[in-house]
């Protein structure tokens, strides 16, 4: 599984307020890692 990201895209617009941007941003992170640890969790008991 290949995470690919463009953090660029996602704040293009400035109608967001910098909490808004962290929380997105945070949440996407998140995201990622968790898909990273579920492959490497899959990859050990495969």
């Amino acid at each position: 599984m290949e995470v690919v990201y463009n953090v660029k895209n996602k704040f293009k617009t400035n109608n967001k307020s910098n909490e808004e941007k962290k929380d997105i941003f945070n949440r996407k992170l998140l995201n990622i890692i968790m898909a990273l640890e579920n492959e490497e969790f899959n990859l050990k008991n495969s």
